[in-house]
């Protein structure tokens, strides 16, 4: 275990690092002053950083993964769908409510509909995921084709956006990216990698595509609240936020204990009813949650502490420089921020695990890459020169269910669940603030149609990217068989 950890870690001060070293270029070359509070504080969250991710790692490693397949396992052997169906509903529920981000976006969503409570629109979030872990969970047993169940998804979304109101368009790709965040993503990988690894008949492909059905929940759910209750009427964010080191400490001690608390009861009854772990083998489990708990508190804090603010501080200060410099930056800070989300480096991790090493994990490291570098380029593009998001996300989506009829199966499924999980933690809270602080001076902060959108279209191109991958793999495939066949044929011949 401590192997692993120094392992982990040393992957993760080389990612925060770099993100570190471009914004220090930026003060050393006078774009952002230098103001020694906010360095401390950057540079005390760039180290719990680091430590908490890996520490994170390493927990999930021995918890939730674990569970997460042995419990999908089990309930496969059981052979009763209706309990595999029911367990999906209440997982996604009480895991989508916990989770973080999803708390810090219904609070700007009732800062301008106060109207709507908090439970109320968490409660929206989590029976849309909740449904749609059910549903995603059913297209497995079923071995219904993703690529059918997408279109179908799809198309009902961009209809309930035609009639949405437009504020709402953004919202919910920004509801399906939080929705399956930190804590959600990884069990639901695993618990259905543990269901397809005893299911008759059930290919690499199948491991799959479940993180993006339940993406498409909140969307859905968002978009059926737009049409319920109009448009938003606020024109600013009045969430509070902290700013010392104990304030934001607690806060996350709070939200980190209500997110792995249901996850934690979750396996307590599995543990009773249907796991029966030996002792030692549950006890190391419980050791594991126990790591990720300290992992996330110690990743959130220096997130929400030391870079948070000073994404906002470095967008405040970009005016300055000419367009092309901040799309460059962006497309910058776009590209490393994936190496520092705990979420990717899971799943680049399973994927490398299902398909016995034939897709890297270095390869999905890079295709992801660039796709948010691209992401975050197109989301200042938007800032910068107002584009509506309906020019941006449903093109996008829309080219992407069409190569989902062209590429390899097993790519679609690992395409739409990196959309899903690509904008994480450290984009909600780095490179959002950088997009807002940049718009407070360009635009005065047209907050409504800016700040809401951001983290769907980070979420939409890494669909793209992975899709492309795919096609690559494709042609090369096709050469080598046809070279394969080539050999053979003159062998034959001779």
């Amino acid at each position: 275990m401590f192997v692993n950890f120094i392992k982990k870690l040393g992957q993760s001060l080389i990612a925060t690092v770099s993100i570190m070293a471009v914004v220090f270029l930026l003060m050393a070359f006078g774009v952002v002053p230098f103001e020694k509070d906010m360095v401390i504080a950057f540079l005390i969250g760039g180290a719990m950083l680091a430590f908490g991710q890996a520490l994170f790692l390493v927990g999930i490693d021995l918890s939730i993964l674990e569970v997460g397949r042995r419990a999908g396992t089990r309930l496969m052997r059981m052979k009763k769908i209706w309990l595999i169906l029911i367990f999906g509903l209440v997982f996604g529920f009480v895991t989508t409510i916990a989770e973080p981000d999803a708390q810090v976006l219904v609070a700007q969503i009732t800062s301008f509909n106060s109207f709507l409570s908090t439970w109320l629109i968490l409660s929206l979030f989590g029976i849309g995921a909740g449904l749609f872990v059910s549903f995603a969970l059913f297209r497995v047993l079923k071995k219904v084709p993703l690529k059918y169940c997408l279109l179908v998804l799809y198309a009902i979304i961009f209809i309930l956006a035609i009639f949405a109101p437009n504020e709402y368009l953004g919202l919910s790709f920004d509801a399906g990216s939080v929705a399956t965040g930190t804590i959600t993503a990884p069990f639901l990988l695993s618990l259905v990698i543990g269901i397809c690894s005893v299911r008759s008949g059930a290919t690499k492909d199948d491991n799959f595509g479940a993180v993006a059905i339940v993406s498409a929940g909140p969307i859905i759910a968002v978009l059926i609240l737009g049409l319920i209750t109009g448009p938003m009427t606020g024109s600013s964010l009045e969430t509070e936020t902290a700013t010392t080191f104990l304030s934001v400490l607690i806060e996350n001690i709070k939200d980190v204990s209500i997110a792995l608390s249901p996850l934690l009861v979750i396996f307590i009854l599995l543990q009773i009813f249907i796991l029966k772990l030996p002792l030692r083998q549950a006890i190391r489990a419980l050791i594991g949650f126990i790591i990720s708990y300290i992992g996330l508190i110690c990743f959130l804090t220096s997130v929400f502490y030391g870079f948070s603010p000073m994404g906002t501080f470095v967008g405040e200060n970009l005016a300055g420089l000419g367009t092309w410099l901040i799309l460059l930056l962006g497309a910058v800070l776009g590209f490393l921020i994936v190496f520092t989300e705990p979420s990717i480096l899971v799943l680049a991790g399973e994927v490398e695990d299902v398909t016995s090493s034939l897709l890297k994990k270095w390869v999905i490291y890079l295709a992801l890459g660039i796709g948010i570098a691209i992401s975050v380029t197109i989301g200042l593009v938007h800032v910068v020169y107002n584009v509506n998001l309906w020019y941006i996300i449903l093109p996008v989506m829309a080219v992407a269910i069409l190569l989902s009829f062209v590429i390899p199966p097993i790519f679609t499924g690992i395409a739409f669940d990196s959309g899903g999980i690509a904008s994480g933690t450290m984009t909600v809270a780095f490179i959002l603030p950088i997009c807002t602080g940049l718009s407070g001076i360009i635009n005065e902060g047209n907050i409504i149609t800016e700040a809401f959108g951001l983290a769907g279209i980070v979420a939409s191109v890494p669909i793209l990217t992975i899709e492309i991958l795919g096609l690559i793999y494709m042609v090369l495939d096709k050469k080598n068989r046809r070279q394969h066949d080539k050999r053979n044929s003159n062998n034959d011949s001779k």
